[in-house]
């Protein structure tokens, strides 16, 4: 099976929102757990995950397979994004997430201050972030109002002239329907600024 990498598709509000599958690199998901979302998603078809709730998917790859816990839950909704299990953006309670990425000109070491330190994240944030988590490329946050959001950083090849660049991910989620299109809105003026301020430290 194969996936359309630039898949799409539409929130409550009629902007598109990006599927779990766009955000993430297969190259990024390989590293992380040995297999590419086509092989994880055959062996959910093969154990009969069609008809298993989130929890018990995500309790399958982190019990059986010994996925990371941040990895199983993309895992899982990727898969149940992919098999109409749920709408793109949207999670088991009925909440909605919003997802930006960008492609930042530095490398990921140079990028994580950003996110890591309450100063330097002010000069690109203008957002109260409190951290709950974090490992060697991803860091998650409360981010107000009950909601969380989440960051991602995975290597990209540096460009043609050997300038190094990075991919930033975003998930901010437990997010109200009518919320969705201000808050990616949101993020992709915030990214933005982030992605300015590191072209001006060259």
């Amino acid at each position: 099976m194969t996936e359309d990498r630039g898949e799409e598709a539409r929130s409550g509000t009629g902007t598109p929102v990006r599927a779990q599958s766009s955000m993430v690199s297969d190259r990024a998901l390989v590293d992380a757990t040995g297999r590419t979302r086509d092989e994880w998603y055959e062996m959910l078809d093969e154990a009969g995950a069609k008809e298993w709730d989130h929890a018990k998917i995500a309790r399958w790859l982190g019990g059986k397979h010994e996925v990371d816990g941040w990895w199983a839950q993309g895992v899982t909704v990727g898969y149940e994004q992919s098999r109409g299990l749920r709408e793109p953006g949207q999670r088991p309670d009925g909440s909605f997430d919003a997802s930006s990425s960008k492609t930042l000109p530095a490398n990921v070491e140079d990028v994580w201050p950003y996110l890591v330190d309450e100063d330097s994240r002010r000069e690109w944030l203008d957002l109260e972030l409190n951290p709950r988590s974090q490992s060697a490329q991803s860091i998650r946050f409360d981010g107000g109002e009950g909601s969380r959001v989440s960051f991602y950083l995975d290597a990209a090849p540096p460009t043609k002239a050997g300038r190094p660049r990075c991919k930033i991910s975003l998930q901010h989620s437990r997010l109200k329907r009518e919320e969705v299109v201000e808050t990616k809105e949101f993020w992709k003026g915030a990214l933005a600024r982030l992605a300015a301020i590191l072209s001006d430290g060259d």
